[in-house]
């Protein structure tokens, strides 16, 4: 697995600094103007300790609160301004039928908003058989070139038919056993496959998803190559698919992503619209977005709520903790 580099404290820790960093400056201060008022024969014997001292200062320093504990008050804030947020646009829909899940990764900060909470996949879970693929075969010229055709099919146009022959073609001798158990290897917690040999009935979170992208968008299972692979596709989409995550993405940020959309007659024929992804994905910090709804009357209106939220995340994260 690629490390995520060390970063030094980011900008938006710099609020939670400042305050001990003052208090420190106060106590400086008030040793300084004691000092002035001394007429150089009080205030003790030259070895005896002053009130409010250097010695003192040292000393109340290091009961600063640590990094650590900056970095948890930082996180608490931005989680509690997600809850707030996304629960403020949901509530506003006034649709009782809808719901959604959300989760981010910025490298620095993981929000999660009802972030364990299963939904259906749909064809989301395209990139975990993605991922599935091209480590069964170990390096990305080992995998035979028809089954690069459908790899670029599934991803690019979401075609299941090409999703059932990357599964079901002969590269698992199960395919429905084999993604059971890479949700198992794979570190899925939350995520189970349908009974029937359904992919997108697959159950899964949007925490698990945060998981996903980091599987075939870095080099944790696959290799540089195969990397490169999995982000061309996920990168160039087709234009029917260019929605969801790419919402929140600024001119020329580059967004690597997959969404996934369904109906269920079983439940009154509402829509599952997700979209998982990762904009500037070339950056330090690239952000990493997994959004999960069910609940829509129409696709189309799954996709409009889905770019709200994105939105709403991607200004979440970005806040200026200064304010």
């Amino acid at each position: 697995m690629t490390s995520q580099p060390k970063h030094t404290p980011s900008r938006r820790l710099w609020p939670f600094l400042a305050v001990p960093a003052i208090a420190v400056i106060i106590a400086a201060v008030i040793y300084i103007v004691d000092l002035s008022g001394d007429d150089g024969g009080s205030g003790g014997a030259a070895a005896g300790t002053l009130p409010g001292s250097q010695e003192s200062v040292e000393d109340d320093s290091s009961m600063q609160p640590s990094e650590e504990e900056l970095h948890a008050a930082a996180q608490a804030r931005l989680q509690a301004d997600l809850d707030a947020a996304v629960s403020e646009y949901v509530t506003s829909l006034e649709d009782e039928n809808f719901y959604a899940s959300v989760a981010v990764d910025d490298t620095e900060f993981q929000l999660a908003y009802e972030g364990e909470v299963q939904h259906d996949t749909a064809s989301i879970v395209k990139v975990e058989i993605l991922t599935m693929v091209l480590e069964a075969y170990g390096t990305l010229d080992e995998v035979p070139g028809w089954l690069l055709d459908r790899a670029e099919s599934m991803i690019k146009n979401s075609s299941n038919d090409a999703t059932n022959d990357m599964l079901y073609g002969g590269t698992f001798d199960d395919g429905h056993d084999a993604i059971r158990q890479a949700h198992i290897d794979y570190g899925l917690e939350h995520t189970n496959p349908n009974e029937t040999e359904q992919w997108g009935k697959t159950q899964t979170t949007a925490v698990d998803q945060l998981r996903v992208l980091e599987l075939a968008l870095y080099e944790d299972v696959l290799d540089a190559e195969q990397v490169e692979y999995a982000r061309s596709l996920m990168g160039d989409l087709s234009q029917s698919q260019e929605w969801g995550v790419s919402a929140a993405a600024a001119e020329g940020e580059t967004v690597w992503m997959k969404n996934g959309w369904d109906t269920r007659d079983a439940m009154g024929g509402e829509w599952v619209v997700n979209s998982i992804g990762v904009i500037d994905g070339e950056s330090e910090e690239p952000v990493k977005i997994a959004i999960l709804t069910g609940g829509s009357a129409t696709d189309d209106e799954g996709i409009e709520r889905v770019e709200e939220l994105a939105k709403i995340i991607r200004e979440v994260v970005e806040t200026d903790l200064d304010t």
